[in-house]
Order: C-alpha cells, then sequence, then structure tokens
C-alpha cells in the first residue's frame, strides 16, 4: 500500500466523531490526514487487501509534509531540490470534546 494510502491533502479542518456526542478536531495552516481501520504495521506488512485486519480503533495520521512521486518508492530517488527536509515544524491544534 502506498504511504498515503486514503490521504487527504491540504487541509486545515479534520474532525473525526463518534457519531453522539465526542469528537477529536484538528486544526491547522496546512495538513494531511489519513482515518483507517487499519495500522501502518498491518498495511506495511500485508500484500492483498483481503489479508488485512481491522485494529478495532480508528487510526488516525497527520502529516505535515510528504514526499511526491519519485520518492524511490517505486521509482528513481527524488531530486534533491523536492526532498522534505529531514526536521521540519508543523502546529496543530488538538481538541477533544
Amino acid at each position: 500500500m502506498p504511504q498515503e494510502n486514503g490521504s487527504h491533502f491540504g487541509c486545515t479542518t479534520c474532525v473525526l466523531s463518534d457519531g453522539l456526542d465526542r469528537e477529536i478536531r484538528i486544526t491547522g495552516h496546512s495538513f494531511s490526514f489519513n482515518a483507517s481501520h487499519y495500522t501502518q504495521e498491518e498495511l506495511t506488512k500485508k500484500k492483498h487487501n483481503f489479508e488485512l485486519q481491522p485494529s478495532g480503533n480508528t487510526v488516525l495520521c497527520i502529516d505535515g509534509h510528504m514526499a511526491g512521486i519519485g520518492s524511490n518508492s517505486c521509482g528513481p530517488v527524488l531530486m534533491e531540490k523536492y526532498e522534505v527536509p529531514e526536521i521540519m515544524q508543523l502546529k496543530v491544534l488538538i481538541t477533544l470534546k
């Protein structure tokens, strides 16, 4: 599975709710997120969708930056001018209700 499987890019708000009265709200300048029933470890170790086992929870991943195509995951190494620096800053506000 690609690292950004199901990712939503360029977001300023993400809200996860149980549909009743509890929610997690993430706000920030620009970030990507993925909400899934599968952990990153589960997605990495399984080769086929039918092998995936749901975790029993909602797994939320928030990314401040992502390398695009050419990241050497399925082709050539990313050109230096497009690399994501090793240390970056991401500021988000996480509100639990």
